[in-house]
Parts: structure tokens; C-alpha cells; sequence
């Protein structure tokens, strides 16, 4: 009996070290705050509740407050929501902290990144960061051939305030320098935006975004005050400006547009507002709105509301702001690309044939499966089919016009057999397009691509050569 206490106690004990060492690893560990979120819920293109996990405890699974009655008084709905997105997004801790270190220690954290004007967006600081160009990017004119490089960002983070004659842009943007770094370091170009109206917002943003859509195309913005109506107001006239909105005590609430999705919102409002109901009936119609959705990431963390007692006493981006961004951006961009080119359970997946499956994004892109069909793929049929297709394209080259052809275009044309734009593009350019993407995806991949078609990766490799050569 006193041997199986032992056991007993020693079981415990253990289970009691893991919970502590779990818990600390999860308050402490981004990279394994984050983990947890994806075993909880799964990948954001296509999420689940995990069943087991499901059963334990975890703030992932936290109930939402507007899946309840709506309460007499609203304000206990906000207080119940200020918890829910304590809970919800209690795995950005640990990156929180390091926002704060970083904001707190930091000494000149632009000195090493470029301020730059657009037109009447004005002093936006970039990133720095350059891909290759595509042949896409050549045939829109946005670089001279391919592989050049072109600037982009991974969003754009943007202070809107109100305009006004005196001095507060300076002193606006001196008091978000530190967060501008922290932000910058990680991908985004930030900038202060005065503006004098929401049609005086959208002019500026929608132009800017047309001119220079790499570097523009995913805009995240935060105002307070007026300039949060009048952010509050451009989204309802235009909600697909914006990849989310973060909104801290504005002078009014506007409704949201009724016909239209929302982009992801974040509302932060003192409790003096909630005690006295102050436009909550419209605060709680922008967080339903922006909770509809099937995706379960967005129905779970698109609207948030979080109390804040000192709002006019920060002047860095709050931190639950700052981590909701790269999150956010980090979850969109995944359901994006694969909403994009999934075609079944809204997730595109296409097959060249049955051995290799392959996914389109902006290039084809071997899946885990085509891994082990590798293996025992038939080196005897793949070299014969090679043979046709060089003696194919050797008769072609007696005419004078080369092919191009393989394996790998000829499913893709096949695959996209109804675009009409596609049977403009050569064999020639395709190749290069896709081979680009790719390399993108790693070494890995390409090693794939040698060995399920080494023609297209002879063609890739030559034709790279032709547009890198100085003489080109």
C-alpha cells in the first residue's frame, strides 16, 4: 500500500511539473505559444477545433460572448468580452513582452530604415525588403525583366490622425518611432497619416494602393478619437481597403456597412464608456459582423473589444495592437493563398496526375505526398518520355520554333484549360514564371521538380541563365 502512495504521488508530482513547465513555456515561448494555437486549432486555411485538446481547459476554447443572450445592459457584455480577448489571445504573450522590451530599450530604432514620400502619402518608413521579379510583373511594367528586384511589405501599419494646423504629426510620429522599429523589423512600413475626412482617407489610400500595390496591398491602420470615426467610417464605405482596423475610444460609433464582409476589428474603450452604454448597440453590431465568418480564425479573433483605463496616457501602439497586427496578418495571409487556389472545401487543390500532386500559388509547388511517390517513381518511362519530347522539340527546332513543351506546362495548361488570358503566355515564359516560384519554396522543392521532370528543370536553368546574362 505504501509503495503504491508512492506511485501515486510520484504520477502526480510529474503531471504537476509537466502543467508548470507547459505553462511556463506557453506564457514564456512564442514560437511555442504559437505552436499550441495551431495544434488547437489547426492551420488557419483550414481550421478545427482539435477533439482532444478540446476537452481540456485551454483558453483556445474559450466561449464567445455573443453567443449568449444579449444582456439587459451592455456594458456586462463588454466586460465579458474584455475577458474573452484576455483568453483568446493569450498566446501573443510572450511576443507582447518582447514588444515591450524592444520599445523600452531600443535606442534610434529608424536609423537604419528609409522615410520615403508617395505622392500625399507622406514619410512612410519601409522595411527594405525585395523579391525577383515574375514575368507577370514584367507584362504589368512593374520591373524591366525578370528576377530584378522589386520592393514590397508584408502590410503596412498606419497611425490615422485627425489634421489640424498645430504641430501634432511631429510629435505623433516622435512618440511611435520605438513601435515603428519593432513593426519595421518584422516586415511592415509604417507611416502617420493626417487626414481631414474619410472620402479624404480613402482618396489617399485607394491612389496610393493603385500606384504601388506591393508595397500597399495589405494596409492595418489604428486611430483614436475623431480620426477613429473617421477611420470607423471609411470602412464602412469601403471595408476592403483595410486587412483589419483597431479602433481606441472614438467620438462616435458609426454603423457597420450591412453588405459587405469586414475586415478583422479590434475596439478598445475606457470603462467610464461602457458604464454609460455610449453607442455600445453599434460597438456590438461591428463585433457580429466581423465574427461572421465560417473560417474559424476569423470568427474567433475578427472582432475584438478590450477596456482600457489608461487611453490617453499611451503613446506607443498598445502592445494587444501591435501583436494582433502580425498575427493577423501572419493568419490572412495563409487563408489567402490557399482560398485562392483550392478549389474544394474552398482550398484549390489540383493534381498534374495521380502520383504527384502539385499546388498552384503564384508557381506550382510539390505537396508531402509526391515525397514518397518519388521513391519508386520509373526511371525507364521518364527517360523515354524524355526522348519523345527532345525529339519533338528537336523537329521544332528545325522550323525554328522552339516549344518549350514538358511535363509540368502541359498540366498546368490543362489545368487552367479555360483561362483565356493563359494561351497568350509562351511555354517560354511560363517555364520562368513557375520555375522563379519554385526556388522560392527551397531547395527542396526544387529537387522535386528535377526529378519528377528534368526537361522543364533543364529549360528553367537555361532560360534563367539567357535573362541573368549581362548581354541580355
Amino acid at each position: 500500500m505504501q509503495r503504491f502512495l508512492k506511485g501515486v504521488t510520484l504520477v502526480f508530482f510529474a503531471l504537476f511539473c509537466f502543467y508548470i513547465l507547459e505553462s511556463a513555456c506557453f506564457r514564456l515561448v512564442e514560437g511555442y505559444a504559437n505552436w499550441r494555437l495551431s495544434i488547437a486549432w489547426g492551420k488557419p486555411s483550414q481550421a478545427i477545433y482539435n477533439p482532444l485538446l478540446k476537452k481540456l481547459p485551454l483558453d483556445h476554447f474559450i466561449d464567445r460572448p455573443t453567443d449568449t443572450a444579449i444582456p439587459d445592459h451592455l456594458g456586462y457584455w463588454v466586460g465579458d468580452e474584455n475577458e474573452y480577448a484576455e483568453s483568446v489571445m493569450s498566446f501573443t504573450r510572450p511576443l507582447r513582452d518582447s514588444y515591450m522590451n524592444y520599445i523600452q530599450s531600443k535606442f534610434e530604432p529608424l536609423a537604419e530604415f528609409e522615410i520615403r514620400d508617395f505622392d500625399k502619402v507622406r514619410g512612410v518608413v519601409l522595411p527594405g525588403f525585395k523579391k525577383a521579379a515574375t514575368v507577370m510583373d514584367v507584362q504589368s511594367k512593374k520591373a524591366r525583366r525578370v528576377g530584378d528586384g522589386l520592393e514590397f511589405a508584408k502590410g503596412i501599419f498606419i497611425k490615422v490622425v485627425y489634421q489640424s494646423y498645430t504641430d501634432s504629426y511631429r510629435e505623433e510620429f516622435s512618440n511611435l518611432e520605438a513601435s515603428f522599429g519593432f513593426m519595421l523589423e518584422r516586415g511592415f512600413g509604417c507611416l502617420v497619416l493626417p487626414v481631414t475626412s474619410s472620402s479624404d482617407l480613402l482618396d489617399k489610400i485607394t491612389k496610393w494602393q493603385r500606384e504601388e500595390s506591393l508595397l500597399a496591398e495589405n494596409l492595418y491602420a489604428w486611430a483614436d478619437g475623431k480620426a477613429g470615426t473617421i477611420l470607423m467610417e471609411s470602412c464602412q464605405i469601403k471595408p476592403d481597403c483595410w486587412k483589419a482596423i483597431m479602433i481606441t475610444d472614438p467620438d462616435e460609433f458609426v454603423s457597420p456597412p450591412t453588405d459587405r464582409e469586414l475586415p478583422w476589428v479590434y475596439f478598445e474603450i475606457d470603462d467610464e464608456r461602457r458604464m454609460n452604454e455610449d453607442g455600445l448597440d453599434l460597438l456590438y453590431s461591428w463585433v457580429i459582423k466581423a465574427r461572421s465568418n465560417e473560417n474559424l480564425y476569423t470568427s474567433k479573433l475578427g472582432g475584438l473589444v478590450k477596456i482600457n483605463e489608461n487611453l490617453h496616457a499611451q503613446k506607443a501602439i498598445p502592445s494587444s495592437f501591435a501583436s494582433y497586427v502580425l498575427n493577423c496578418a501572419n493568419f490572412i495571409e495563409d487563408m489567402k493563398i490557399k482560398s485562392t487556389f483550392y478549389k474544394e472545401e474552398n482550398i484549390s487543390k489540383v493534381y498534374i496526375n495521380t502520383e504527384f500532386p502539385i499546388i498552384v500559388e503564384k508557381a506550382l509547388v510539390l505537396d508531402a505526398a509526391s515525397s514518397s511517390a518519388i521513391n519508386n517513381f520509373d526511371l525507364k518511362r521518364i527517360e523515354k518520355s524524355i526522348n519523345e519530347i527532345e525529339n519533338l522539340d528537336e523537329s521544332n527546332l528545325k522550323l525554328g520554333t522552339p516549344s518549350f513543351d514538358c511535363e509540368i506546362i502541359r498540366g498546368y495548361r490543362e489545368i487552367h484549360s479555360a483561362d483565356v488570358k493563359l494561351r497568350l503566355v509562351s511555354n517560354r515564359d511560363l517555364i520562368i514564371k513557375l520555375g522563379l516560384g519554385f526556388e522560392e519554396m527551397g531547395i527542396d522543392v526544387m529537387n522535386q521538380i528535377r526529378v519528377k521532370d528534368p526537361l522543364f528543370y533543364r529549360y528553367f536553368n537555361s532560360l534563367r541563365a539567357i535573362e541573368e546574362s549581362p548581354l541580355n
